[in-house]
């Protein structure tokens, strides 16, 4: 052997004898310390031979998985399991603060915040009631339908949403498509009665039922969204194809309401489209009432300014809280009033209306109703109101650094329009304007919804006869202007889909 494989070999030997000695060196220390090595025994000698444990027979624990981890999750299991068999307190409670956010949220609340909350609740309030009023015309609805489902959902939404900004009620797109699906079902029930015409009550409880089944099962098929964890498919919508429908569903509306603005009567045949309305309006136009027209387009000019005015002056504090929509409303009513446009002009007035609180009805699908198109009506309100509803809350939690669930937003929005249905209201969801107001009076929680609808209670009990003489032709004002503001980003998108050649 030669010298330098002597050499190696004598080197490798010491290095082994090191390792030797520092691993006895190991286990003495070990051993003083009572602490014996895995699968060894103690040596110390105040404990008897007989009573030592016997050797460890634990296979030794591999890097990833295996025996350890496996052994983790079973502890994990079981005491999960104890957990829930044992029936423990903290458990519930636990339970009650993740699917009832008002739980957790309201025993921490600060008394210091119930300021802001009411005055936030107030000024979405001044909003909302107009409308709500406003857009029960969009169902073919009573006006109290409106107000309806501006109560009930909301409620509802204030003890399980987890936003605390976003406004829940009836919302223009939504309530267009549930007009467009009782418009459709009334032709089978006037074609029952063919050829005479079906009583006044007969027409309103069939609207009104079918309102209500869209409003459950799109509360079904939003709970079902959330409790089976798919809240992601908001983002699978591209923002194109959204961007279409709102302005196609926009344009739509502007048609509906200008022919109210301009006080033409409507055609009298339940089966026109929305082109056969635009071809009817513009080949009626000398059949405009002059006083109508004067007044509904002067109410939108002056939403319009007002608007105009409050986006330039932006930091204008006392500006930015005057509510738009409900000055316009007092205005034209005392006008009205005070020049007795209804008695001595020919306006149409709001007129009196019944402003009782709702009552229970579980809901159903109404005889000669058509039950495929009710559940493909509700599928696609489901898909529009839950991208609409996630969208809003996902941007003012993020604005003001806190953070929402988009499955449990869908189980609040599920719920609260399950539950409204059943009081009469039609499919509601979380508005953009609303929410937007809400976050400028800067809310501090969901006690500003709550607020915003005992105040929709008020209105429903004592506020309804004092808007006896408000013009209709300003309510339909209340809604072009609504859904003008929709159609504010849709020329920036048209000319980027032109840009990259989509």
């Amino acid at each position: 052997m030669s010298r330098r494989e002597n050499s190696a070999s004598s080197s490798i030997s010491e290095r082994a004898g090191s390792s030797d000695r520092g691993r006895a060196d190991t286990t003495m220390h070990n051993s003083s310390e009572g602490t014996p090595l895995l699968g060894e025994r103690s040596s110390s000698p105040s404990t008897p031979e007989h009573l030592l444990p016997a050797p460890s027979q634990t296979p030794t624990p591999r890097r990833r998985g295996g025996y350890q981890s496996g052994r983790r999750r079973g502890q994990r299991r079981s005491t999960a399991l104890g957990r829930v068999s044992n029936f423990d307190p903290k458990w519930w409670v636990q339970r009650a603060r993740y699917y009832v956010p008002i739980t957790g949220w309201l025993p921490n609340y600060q008394a210091s915040n119930l300021v802001v909350d009411v005055k936030a609740g107030f000024m979405v309030a001044c909003l909302l009631i107009p409308q709500a009023l406003s857009y029960s015309s969009l169902t073919r609805l009573p006006p109290a339908y409106g107000l309806y489902t501006a109560l009930v959902p909301a409620l509802v939404y204030g003890m399980l949403g987890t936003s605390r900004h976003l406004s829940m009620g009836p919302e223009a797109l939504i309530s267009v498509l549930t007009g467009t699906l009782v418009k459709g079902q009334l032709k089978h029930l006037y074609g029952a009665y063919s050829p005479g015409m079906p009583p006044a009550d007969t027409v309103e409880h069939f609207s009104t039922a079918v309102a209500s089944a869209v409003a459950l099962l799109s509360g079904l098929f939003t709970f079902a969204l959330g409790m089976f964890r798919l809240g992601f498919l908001d983002s699978m919508i591209s923002e194109s194809s959204l961007r279409g429908f709102i302005s196609g569903t926009a344009i739509v509306i502007i048609i509906g309401q200008s022919r109210i603005m301009l006080g033409i009567a409507a055609a009298s045949s339940v089966h026109s489209t929305p082109w056969n309305d635009f071809k009817f309006m513009l080949s009626h136009l000398d059949q405009t009432h002059v006083m109508t027209a004067i007044v509904s387009l002067g109410a939108l000019l002056f939403l319009r300014l007002l608007r105009a005015v409050k986006s330039r002056f932006k930091a204008t504090t006392w500006l930015q809280q005057i509510p738009d929509t409900l000055v316009v409303i007092v205005l034209t009513t005392a006008i009205s009033w005070v020049a007795k446009l209804g008695e001595e002009h020919g306006v149409v007035i709001f007129g009196k209306v019944d402003g009782d609180l709702p009552h229970f009805r579980l809901p159903r699908v109404p005889t000669y109703a058509d039950t495929k198109d009710i559940v493909s009506s509700a599928i696609t309100i489901t898909m529009i109101g839950v991208v609409e509803s996630v969208i809003v809350a996902r941007e003012y939690a993020s604005r003001n650094h806190y953070v929402v669930s988009s499955n449990r937003e869908l189980v609040a929005l599920g719920v609260s329009n399950a539950v409204g249905s059943a009081f009469g209201a039609f499919p509601a969801f979380g508005s953009l304007s609303r929410s937007k107001l809400n976050d400028r009076a800067q809310a501090k929680s969901q006690l500003s919804g709550v607020v915003t609808a005992s105040l929709v209670v008020a209105s429903l009990l004592g506020l309804l006869p004092y808007l006896f003489h408000l013009p209709r032709g300003v309510l339909a004002a209340i809604i072009s202007d609504a859904v003008i503001s929709l159609l504010s980003a849709t020329p920036g998108a048209v000319a980027f889909l032109f840009k990259v050649q989509a």
